[in-house]
């Protein structure tokens, strides 16, 4: 074993200098790689004479030329290569790991945001595998949607022809991009294989009663020609998807009872919260979009009389009920002054039939700006203040209080009606000041400390003033409940809820959708399709597109619709709405764990295994409505047998929000207008100029569109620069959930340090070959940090084990066997100062495992992967001035190659090909070992074993053969068939048993700096000893003898001051 027990253990022990490495043994005894030789005896294998091969032969960095070669490798290469290419197929295990990046619209190209997410999913996959996790990292196709109907009409061709292409170009452009993806889980929602399962998803909805058609006044695209969802009308009462405004109509359509699981959507925000899992943003919005609210239903009685007409008399609205409002505020009904109501509610529809001119302001109201404070008064209607009754409220009794139709209040909010109380609400003052601005303010709150200016309106809680008759003086939460106390005595108020949250509308009336699985029957009324005759395919309306037309085309496929009743078996007709595009999106991800199953949505036991998705990525962008729906429907799966869900039916356990992409973008600074690229001089980057006059443009980074004229191809990117060096910028450019403001010339940096490592690895392995060492596999067991353990008391050495000769003139190579407290594996002895550099870099290598496994792991942090990257190869860099082919120190040279392994190992979730290409060269030197020397036989099967996990089978020749071809070096498998680093204990072993430790020692003569110095300090100094040990190694130091001579000199110092353990030294020296 590496820490091997000896006969002679006893006699260390009592050696006092052991005890450091004691101490260090103790602490990484857990941390040695389980990869070593078990045998208590490490192995001997002489180095021998390599065939050299330069850094010409390999060629300059062409890093698209690595993507091509590489993406051919993934996909053709031999087994050894299975991983990336072939994603293996899943198996039940607790080292799963589900990770999703939203999947893409077919659109017809990438743009930057796409490129964004999913790399961040890929090198997140990516690292996960090199953990040793069973990853699922599938993609797929969000295939349906008016984009696509829309371009069928001007081509006048087929949607599913124009999607088909677009998503075989896409898959092209992610595959470019090096990404791995699980491509046999691949599916499109536009397949009826896969949206015969969103119908029966919809039938399961429907069984349940949470699917059910009803009338209802909707939001309807002119443009699109089609209902919309109250989340998809932006702030501005525009379709998100056309711009155009959006009208009100009263229709029949079809909804999921969402409502029903408003409560569990609320409460399990709280779970999604817990470490951080799901972002703060994104629970902020869901509950706010939910919107609880808890206040009072109060009742007002509403009187009316019509005016005259000669025709008919006299006229009297009968509502025959009083008017229900909600309010959050009870403490303020004294100042109530109006009501206002939604002008959809029910009281403003029938009002609206005799007054023609509240017929022409609701007519007006889809024109107004969200913000404005128009309203209309309702004539011959009033309402009564419910504490008229009471007898302390005499001003209530005979006040009637004005009924307004106002823009504001939604219908589907609370009771659509709101009490008006512009005393205490910002939103109710400034309509009440621009409908009645000279009638005065009612204030019935104010501050609890008397005297207190008070501002109007006055919206927080606080005391009732003197209008609120006997419970003046009473403070706000107190007064409401005094005042529905009385109210629910006579009938006119109770404590109540509401939620802003409303049952989802799923009803479109558009072509390229998951046709409704309903048929309408005159006698039997709507009757789902028979599970056996799903999927209810979309018909071909190829003539439809041919002329262009607008509309929905399923309404005139006669022959389509024209069915027989399931049940009744009489003529009948199909449903010919289609499903909104979020029904799909809200339950894919499940449909990914099964996605071949024909005969169930998925099946169970893989639910149970593989759900829910453990890590999610996307755009803020679907903070409310994907998710939302998402949870929705993955909690009512979980009420039923497909899903046995652990964790209250969530469907995505850490969901990772990646910002927007910005582009550069230009404008004329005298008309604002956006200038194209061919518009503007950019020759120099520092100083862009108008074409047309010279002018310097304005400027900024918008979000990407073709308006801005401010897009850019990520394809063209990659081919220009390579896949490996885009990524690595985007990841580098912002934190994963901030904007990236998208400046190309940037990438430039990116490239460099790719070019850094690829030469310092050519330059190292030079090295490595004119030495003579054609490093053997066993050579990989080098253990660095049990080598420069070993260092500290080279006497302890018990043997050399196998005397070889000295191979070179820094030293000989050992095969050293501690005791049971020590620590055995090959080593190099070095020289001091090579030793001490080759602690440095090993130290940054162990901190920066440390920093990018939580980065990569914990945080997402990937800008600082690139970082801390960027940081240990300059390290390395530093360290590799050690060591050239005429002065090289063997254990230094293999520090270096194990650093290199290391980072290029952590590079390759960002850099794949990269990495891959850099693996190969820092293994082109390996080969079989020399059968010819005197090998135990278990000691052969151990090689053999540890070499043919290493290479690809099929590239190691047989070694018994003295010919040329034995020579040739073996092919190391795929770097992604290999663990990511992890920490081996080290920085505690180091701090624990050192006997030296680095400092910088500033020198000062009479209190002002002399120099400073970088110094090896024994550990266990102090006091006088310190400064005696300081006293006699400042002189022999470089700087010191030419700092420290004549009247600086340290013998003319009156007095020596150490300060900091050594870190400051004052030399106090009299004037001459």
């Amino acid at each position: 074993m590496l820490l091997s027990i000896g006969r002679w253990s006893s006699r260390v022990l009592t050696t006092k200098a052991w005890r450091p490495v004691c101490v260090a043994r103790a602490v990484l005894y857990r941390h040695i790689s389980r990869h070593s030789f078990q045998n208590n005896q490490d192995l001997d294998v002489p180095p021998q004479t390599a065939q050299h091969t330069s850094a010409q032969d390999v060629g300059i960095l062409d890093l698209p030329a690595l993507d091509s070669k590489w993406q051919r490798e993934w996909q053709t290469g031999s087994p050894s290569w299975q991983g990336e290419g072939m994603p293996m197929k899943y198996h039940s295990t607790p080292d799963k790991m589900y990770i999703l990046p939203m999947f893409p619209y077919p659109s017809g190209d990438l743009h930057l945001g796409h490129l964004r997410v999913y790399t961040i999913s890929d090198v997140l996959s990516r690292f996960r595998r090199l953990q040793g996790y069973q990853v699922v990292h599938p993609i797929g196709w969000d295939a349906f949607g008016l984009p696509a109907e829309n371009a069928a009409i001007e081509r006048g061709i087929n949607p599913a022809v124009w999607t088909k292409q677009n998503i075989q170009k896409m898959k092209k452009q992610l595959e470019a991009m090096n990404g791995a993806w699980d491509w046999d889980r691949e599916f499109a929602t536009c397949d009826p294989a896969f949206y015969k399962h969103t119908q029966r998803l919809f039938l399961l909805l429907h069984e349940k009663g949470l699917a059910y058609q009803s009338e209802a006044m909707v939001n309807y695209d002119p443009v699109d020609k089609t209902v919309l969802a109250n989340e998809q009308v932006d702030a501005n009462g525009c379709s998100w998807r056309s711009g155009a405004k959006v009208e009100k109509k009263l229709l029949k359509q079809w909804f999921f009872k969402i409502s029903e699981f408003r409560e569990e959507l609320l409460k399990d925000l709280e779970l999604l919260s817990e470490g951080g899992a799901w972002p703060d943003n994104v629970l902020t919005m869901q509950k706010h979009w939910i919107g609880k609210s808890t206040g009072a239903r109060i009742k007002f009685e509403i009187s009316s009389w019509g005016d005259y007409d000669i025709n008919i008399g006299h006229r009297y609205y009968d509502f025959n009920h009083d008017l229900e409002v909600f309010t959050t505020r009870p403490d303020t009904l004294h100042g109530v002054q109006y009501i206002a109501l939604a002008p959809n509610h029910p009281i403003v529809l029938e009002v609206a039939k005799d007054q023609p001119e509240l017929q022409f302001f609701l007519k007006s109201i889809p024109n107004l700006p969200t913000d404005s404070k128009a309203g209309h008064e309702i004539k011959f209607s009033w309402a009564r203040n419910p504490l008229h009754r009471e007898a302390s409220c005499e001003k209530a009794k005979n006040e009637r209080l004005p009924i307004f139709v106002a823009p504001y209040v939604l219908g589907d909010y609370g009771e659509g009606a709101v009490m008006g109380v512009p005393g205490h609400d910002i939103r109710d003052y400034d309509f009440w000041k621009h409908n009645r601005p000279a009638d005065p303010i009612k204030t019935v709150v104010e501050p609890l400390k008397s005297g207190a200016p008070v501002t109007v309106p006055f919206i927080h809680k606080g005391k009732l003033t003197s209008a609120c008759g006997d419970i003046a003086g009473m403070e706000s939460d107190k007064a409401s409940t005094v005042l529905l106390d009385y109210l629910q005595t006579v009938n006119l108020g109770a404590q109540a809820e509401t939620w802003r949250l409303r049952d989802w509308l799923i009803s479109r009336q558009r072509y390229w959708g998951t046709p409704i699985p309903i048929i309408h029957c005159a006698s039997c009324g709507p009757v789902a399709v028979p599970g056996d005759q799903l999927p209810v395919e979309l018909p071909d309306v190829n003539q439809h597109w041919a002329e262009g037309r607008s509309g929905n085309p399923l309404e005139s496929a006669h022959d389509w619709i024209k069915t027989k009743c399931p049940k009744c078996h009489s003529p009948a007709k199909r449903d010919t709405d289609t499903m909104d595009t979020f029904v799909d999106s809200s339950w894919y991800f499940m449909r990914f764990i099964d996605a071949r199953n024909d005969e169930e949505l998925f099946s169970p036991k893989l639910a149970e295994e593989m759900l829910p998705v453990d890590l999610y990525v996307g755009g803020i962008e679907h903070a409310i409505l994907h998710l939302l729906y998402a949870r929705f429907i993955s909690k009512f799966v979980a009420r039923s047998k497909l899903w046995r869900s652990k964790n209250n039916g969530e469907p995505f356990k850490r969901v990772l929000t990646q910002g927007m992409v910005h582009g550069q973008t230009y404008s004329d600074p005298v008309t604002g207008r956006f200038l194209k690229p061919g518009e503007v001089d950019v020759s120099v980057p520092s100083r862009p100029v108008m074409i047309s006059n010279g002018a310097t443009p304005q400027i900024s980074f918008e979000k990407m569109s073709k308006s801005k004229c401010n897009g850019v191809d990520p394809g063209a990117c990659i081919a220009k620069y390579g896949a490996d060096a885009t990524r690595a910028h985007i990841l580098f450019q912002a934190p994963v959930g901030d904007v990236l403001e998208w400046d190309e010339s940037k990438i430039s940096g990116v490239t460099r340090w790719l070019r850094k490592i690829y030469k310092l690895i050519q330059h190292r392995q030079d090295v490595f070959e004119a030495t003579g060492d054609s490093l053997y596999y066993q050579h990989s067991n080098f253990q660095p940090v049990l080598h420069q353990l070993a260092q500290w008391d080279r006497s302890l050495r018990a043997k050399i084990v196998t005397g070889y000769s000295p191979v070179d003139n820094t030293g000989q190579w050992l095969t050293m066997a501690l005791t049971e407290k020590g620590v055995s594996g090959q080593s190099f002895v070095t020289s001091p100062l090579n030793q001490r550099q080759n602690q440095r870099l090993w130290q940054q290598v162990q901190k920066t495992i440390i920093s990018v496994t939580q980065s990569y792991g914990e945080t997402a942090s990937l800008n600082t992967v690139v970082s801390d990257l960027m940081s240990m190869t300059k390290a390395i860099m530093e360290h590799s001035s050690l060591y050239t082919p005429d002065s090289v120190d063997r254990s230094t040279l293999r520090v270096s190659w194990e650093a290199l392994k290391v980072l290029v190992q952590m590079m390759a979730p960002i850099t794949p090909a990269f990495s891959e290409e850099c693996w190969m060269l820092l293994h082109r030197n390996f080969k079989p070992p020399n059968q010819n020397r005197q090998w135990k036989s278990d000691d052969m099967g151990k090689i053999y074993s540890e070499y043919n996990y290493m290479f690809d089978p099929t590239t190691i020749h047989n070694i018994e053969d003295q010919t040329a071809e034995e020579k040739k070096p073996a092919r190391v498998k795929s770097i992604f068939t290999f663990s990511f680093p992890t920490y081996d204990g080290s920085l505690e072993a180091f701090a624990k048993g050192a006997t030296t430790t680095s400092k910088t020692c500033a020198v000062q003569v009479n209190g002002k700096l002399r120099f400073a110095i970088d110094l090896e300090f024994p550990v266990d100094l102090e006091g006088e000893e310190l400064k005696e040990w300081l006293v006699k190694t400042l002189p022999d130091t470089e700087l010191g003898t030419e700092k420290l001579t004549g009247r600086w000199g340290i013998e003319n110092a009156s007095k020596i001051i150490v300060v900091g353990g050594g870190r400051t030294v004052n030399l106090v020296i009299p004037a001459s």
